[in-house]
């Protein structure tokens, strides 16, 4: 288990390097940045692990690296995590599990999903965000968020990831006009599939569906050895990738803890 662990952890440290400083200490990888505070998943630290002080130091040493940041503790315990005992230590130190569960999926086919042809035209987006496509791309990305507090926020994700030359961006278009958008990141031979989404008024139309073989196509066709992304169990991605042919790789495989 530990070796694909290791790979995973690694696949997603350089993933949310596009948006976050990372850092990395005998107890942990750190990611951090404080423009965006909100945005756990680039201020955590993952691939807790005890370096012989016992897991309670390991467990002050990310607890202080946060709070020297002025931002909120944010971990990712994972089996080995758990087993070296720091989960328990950071879960009595005030750092607790999120509520939920979240899927990783892998594709394991050779081939990509078969899709039934449809109207949807999925487009390869360069990695240009002063580009016209680019711009749609991003605007689809925050699509559903107007007025939200949390706009600003992912806009600034979604212009990291626009300019990141490891990702592969992909709009898709009903009748000529953006409908949805998702990414493919490419690093050490395995893919990882994220920001799938779909205009609200183009929901339940192929959309995603589209979006995702294309990427899962790629994906193979550059030959990577894992293809793979996450989901929130019974949420609606989940059905649809198990429609495209993804299967229940692990659950909670990096299980997010949260404290102040």
């Amino acid at each position: 288990m530990e070796d694909w662990l290791e790979t995973l952890i690694d696949h997603e440290a350089r993933y949310f390097d596009i948006v976050a400083q990372r850092q990395e200490t005998c107890c942990a990888v750190f990611l951090s940045n404080p423009a965006l505070p909100d945005y756990h998943d680039a201020n955590r630290a993952l691939r807790l692990r005890d370096d012989g002080r016992g897991p309670e130091a390991a467990a002050r040493e990310v607890i202080a690296f946060f709070r020297a940041r002025s931002l909120p503790v944010v971990a990712d315990v994972d089996a080995v995590t758990e087993a070296q005992g720091i989960g328990p230590a950071l879960r009595r130190l005030g750092v607790t599990p999120v509520i939920g569960t979240n899927l990783l999926l892998r594709y394991p086919h050779a081939e990509p999903p078969h899709v039934p042809s449809g109207p949807t035209e999925v487009r390869l987006v360069p990695n240009e965000p002063e580009t016209e496509e680019a711009r749609l791309w991003i605007e689809t990305q925050v699509s559903d968020l107007a007025g939200d507090p949390e706009e600003a926020m992912w806009r600034a994700v979604a212009e990291h990831e626009a300019r990141s030359q490891d990702c592969r961006l992909y709009l898709g278009l009903l009748e000529g006009r953006p409908a949805g958008a998702c990414e493919l990141f490419a690093a050490e031979g395995w893919g990882r599939i994220d920001s799938v989404v779909t205009r609200s008024e183009y929901r339940r139309r192929g959309v995603a569906s589209a979006l995702v073989a294309r990427a899962v196509a790629d994906s193979l066709q550059r030959g990577h050895t894992v293809t793979y992304l996450f989901a929130e169990a019974g949420g609606a991605g989940e059905a649809v990738y198990a429609r495209l042919g993804f299967t229940l790789w692990e659950r909670d495989p990096l299980r997010r803890h949260i404290g102040r």
